[in-house]
């Protein structure tokens, strides 16, 4: 009696993860999206890739230029040796910075934070997480720092860690 519900127990696990197998964000599906048309915010559902996401959502509905997904590729690659967070969060907070910072008129672009970050995560010599670096770097250039004396602020706060260790 056990055996025939075995078998359609496994028989439905195999359906499912063939189903979830071609889960690979998928760059078409913003391609042909206007900005007001993209994601919001990437959630785990979206097939959509990180790079392509943020270079798109930038472009204000023209079309993305390749060498900038590919440099945001590169920066989440880099991000993702130093944060805790996946490429998608990462897209979605360096978004998320990108939008804060331009509320105070200031304007960076999202490869560069990413990279930037990364190198104040890496002087610590452990995995930090974003969201929390974005937010502190966000609150120093809100009160007036320049980007390198936020960078600078950042990177003497956070390389107490390696110290204490």
């Amino acid at each position: 009696m056990r055996a025939p519900r075995l078998a359609a127990l496994c028989a439905t696990l195999a359906a499912l993860l063939y189903a979830c197998g071609d889960t690979a964000p998928q760059r078409g599906a913003v391609e042909m999206k206007r900005k007001d048309e993209l994601p919001k915010w990437l959630t785990p559902i979206d097939r959509v890739d990180p790079a392509y996401w943020l270079a798109a959502r930038k472009s204000g509905g023209a079309p993305v230029d390749e060498g900038r997904v590919a440099r945001l590729q590169a920066a989440l690659d880099i991000g993702g040796a130093h944060f805790l967070e996946a490429p998608r969060m990462l897209a979605n907070r360096a978004a998320q910075l990108g939008d804060m910072l331009s509320e105070i008129g200031v304007v960076e672009d999202e490869a560069q934070s990413i990279e930037s970050l990364a190198r104040v995560a890496a002087a610590t010599g452990s995995k930090q997480t974003f969201g929390d670096l974005c937010q502190h770097y966000f609150n120093l250039r809100k009160q007036g720092a320049t980007r390198e004396s936020a960078l600078a602020d950042l990177s003497e706060r956070y390389s107490v860690q390696k110290r204490g260790q």
